[in-house]
């Protein structure tokens, strides 16, 4: 139960965040409490969780033993304003976390605690969801770099007659008694003639689980905006075209009935639901759970099918950040500008454990060679900064100097010049003392 440790750099208190909340997801201790005669599984009490995550704290080599009670609390009311934890009865927003023994559970994300549960993490392609966030027309609909997957003209042109029904003024011919239907029956054909869903195979126990969010009608249209940001471009344009059609076709007065004995919206419902939603294996309850799944995106396709807000903005003020952060390398002539994120891959633990090693290590001996090389350092600088290296880096530093010789020979005492012997010339040589008479007058 610790905390790995996080060094000085940039996005560190991202990265305890990020750390904090894993372990608390990960290891709170979860069990069955009873409250006002009735009975909640995996869940805990504040006072519980303050304890148990105070502990956490003070046994880190991030925080340290200083933390206070007090403080955990106000991290755990952070972790219940972003929905890591949630009141035991669903309430949003209108709670305050305090250290009693309210009950909290953890937060799932579409009712789960992994998406791993329901979806195959390796099938998300990460283009899909930029292409879907940015290459989109006014109107929000995907726009295809690939025409080749485009709707048929045909059948675009069918979708546009009833979209707009009476004005068809893509159609030249002229129409008759019953035609609407056979246009109708021409969308329809198309469509029930694909060889995937809409919503495809993989991401289908994903679009289900969603399913046990519709009472909390919110949460629910945030998780199918994210689920549906996943799908192949292609399918999320025919998708959306299809939804405008439908919407606009169930909303239309002057529609004449397509098809007698049902309502138009039954119909639309019946129709499109095995083309938008259903399993490899088609199961009988297919059926029922893609009528119930495309009902719900017919009354709330707008929202569902435009990019969240939240997560745009999220996206443009990251990328916008770092392409402010500038890096100047010494010697260079010009500041090199960090490029747009990418997103992230799954990698071996091989390669994990090879980047984790030398990732990190070849720019730091980068750095100690700069210092060891820099003839501007005096030997007293010089020696101060290889120490402070010395005590954050070890591992690199005895890469560099594996024995205290190495270490010498960069500070060899030069042998100091051995002082002179000053000699005097006397302008007249030592004469020895000569006795001479005095004379007085």
């Amino acid at each position: 139960m610790e905390h790995r440790l996080v060094g000085p750099g940039p996005y560190r208190a991202t990265k305890l965040w990020n750390e904090t909340v894993e372990l608390f997801r990960t290891r709170m201790p979860l069990r069955k409490h009873r409250c006002r005669f009735k009975s909640y599984e995996r869940c805990f009490t504040a006072a519980e969780a303050v304890d148990w995550l105070h502990e956490l704290l003070r046994r880190s080599q991030n925080f340290g033993p200083e933390v206070t009670r007090k403080q955990t609390v106000q991290l755990l009311k952070k972790f219940l304003k972003n929905h890591v934890i949630e009141d035991i009865k669903g309430k949003w927003g209108q709670e305050d976390f305090e250290d009693n023994r309210h009950l909290y559970s953890l937060q799932k994300i579409l009712g789960l605690d992994s998406l791993e549960e329901v979806l195959d993490v390796k099938l998300i392609n990460s283009k899909f969801i930029i292409h879907n966030v940015y290459s989109v027309s006014k109107q929000g609909v995907v726009i295809l770099d690939d025409k080749s997957k485009e709707l048929p003209h045909w059948v675009l042109s069918a979708m546009k007659c009833l979209a707009n029904w009476p004005n068809c003024s893509d159609l030249k011919q002229p129409m008759y008694l019953g035609f609407e239907k056979d246009v109708f029956k021409t969308i329809a054909d198309y469509y029930s003639h694909l060889k995937e869903p809409l919503l495809t195979f993989h991401l289908f126990d994903a679009f289900v689980s969603v399913l046990g969010l519709l009472q909390k009608e919110k949460m629910a249209v945030e998780a199918f905006q994210i689920c549906c940001l996943l799908l192949p471009p292609e399918n999320r344009r025919k998708l959306q075209l299809l939804m405008r059609m439908m919407a606009r076709i169930c909303l239309n007065k002057e529609m004449p009935p397509l098809c007698d004995g049902f309502g138009t919206r039954t119909l639309m419902v019946q129709t499109f639901s095995h083309c938008i939603l259903c399993s490899k294996d088609e199961v009988d309850l297919d059926e029922l759970l893609a009528a119930r799944l495309v009902t719900f995106l017919m009354d709330n396709s707008q929202e569902i099918l435009k990019v969240p807000l939240a997560l745009q903005t999220s996206i443009e003020e990251r990328v916008a950040h770092l392409r402010r952060v500038q890096i100047k390398y010494p010697g260079a002539d010009m500041d090199i500008t960090l490029s747009a994120p990418s997103f992230c891959r799954q990698i071996s633990p091989e390669e994990f454990e090879y980047q984790r090693t030398y990732g990190s290590q070849e720019p730091l001996a980068a750095l100690l060679e700069e210092v060891i090389t820099d003839t501007k350092l005096s030997s007293k600088e010089k020696k101060k900064k290889l120490k402070q290296f010395q005590k954050s880096y070890p591992e690199v530093y005895q890469e560099r100097f594996p024995t205290p010789e190495s270490e010498a020979l960069l500070f060899s005492e030069k042998p100091k010049p051995k002082p002179q012997l000053f000699t005097w010339t006397l302008k007249n040589p030592f004469q020895p003392f000569q006795r001479t008479r005095s004379f007085r007058m």
